[in-house]
C-alpha cells in the first residue's frame, strides 16, 4: 500500500499542467507593443515661439519685442565710442544735450515729426545746469524721469531704479543713448515722409453727401 502511494506522488510531481490563459498573455505580451509615452509627451509639449518683431519708427532698429511689449534699447549704454562727437558735448556740456533731447522728445509727442530746429540752450539748458545746487539731488532727479519717459515713448525695458542709477553715476552714456534713440526715430521719419492724417475729411463729406440726397430721395 505505501509503494502505491509513493507511485502516485511521483506521478503527481513529474506531470505537467497547462499553465493559465492569463499566464500565457503576460508572457506572450511584447515591450515593443507599448507606445513610447516619453516621445509622445515631447512631442506634445508646445515649442518656443519666436520674438516678435515689431517695425516702425519707434522701433526703427526692428528689435526683439518680447511677450512683455518690451524691447532692448537700440543701442548699449557704454557704446559712446560710436558717436564721438555727441558723446564729448554730453561730456562736456550736457546741459545743452539734456535740453535738446527734451526738446526733441516733447515735440515727437506733441507732432509726430522731428523737430527742425532743437533747443540746446533755454529752460530746460539753465534747470540741468543749476539742478546740482539742489540739494545734490536735482540733476538726477531729471535725468531720470528723461530716461523714464524714453523709455515709455518707445517700449524699452526697465525700471526707476535703473533709471534712478544710471541717470546718476553715468549721467554721459544715458544722454548719449537717449539721443541716439531719438536720432533713429527722427532718421525713420524722414526717410517714410510726412505721417498720413487720422481722419480722412474728404471720404468723410462724400459719405454725408450720399447719405443726404438718400434721405432727400426718399
Amino acid at each position: 500500500m505505501a509503494q502505491d502511494d509513493k507511485k502516485d506522488y511521483q506521478l503527481l510531481a513529474t506531470e505537467e499542467s497547462a499553465p493559465p490563459p492569463a499566464y500565457e498573455a503576460a508572457s506572450s505580451f511584447s515591450t515593443s507593443d507599448v507606445p513610447d509615452t516619453r516621445n509622445a509627451l515631447l512631442r506634445a509639449q508646445p515649442t518656443a515661439v519666436p520674438r516678435m518683431n515689431v517695425g516702425g519708427a519707434r522701433n526703427a532698429k526692428s528689435q526683439p519685442v518680447g511677450l512683455d511689449g518690451l524691447r532692448d534699447w537700440n543701442h548699449q549704454l557704454c557704446a559712446c565710442h560710436e558717436t564721438p562727437d555727441l558723446t564729448a558735448a554730453a561730456c562736456l556740456c550736457p546741459c545743452m544735450v539734456f535740453s535738446a533731447n527734451r526738446s526733441r522728445l516733447t515735440h515727437l509727442s506733441a507732432t509726430g515729426q522731428p523737430t527742425p530746429a532743437p533747443q540746446h540752450v533755454g529752460l530746460w539748458c539753465g534747470l540741468y545746469a543749476l539742478a546740482p545746487q539742489l540739494a545734490g539731488i536735482g540733476q538726477a532727479a531729471l535725468q531720470c524721469v528723461a530716461r523714464f519717459q524714453t523709455r515709455q515713448r518707445y517700449g524699452i525695458r526697465g525700471n526707476v531704479v535703473e533709471d534712478t542709477l544710471i541717470g546718476t553715476f553715468c549721467t554721459t552714456c544715458s544722454l548719449v543713448q537717449e539721443a541716439r534713440e531719438l536720432d533713429d526715430e527722427e532718421e525713420a521719419l524722414r526717410q517714410s515722409g510726412p505721417a498720413p492724417d487720422t481722419f480722412f475729411h474728404d471720404d468723410e463729406a462724400e459719405v454725408r453727401n450720399d447719405e443726404e440726397s438718400q434721405i432727400v430721395g426718399a
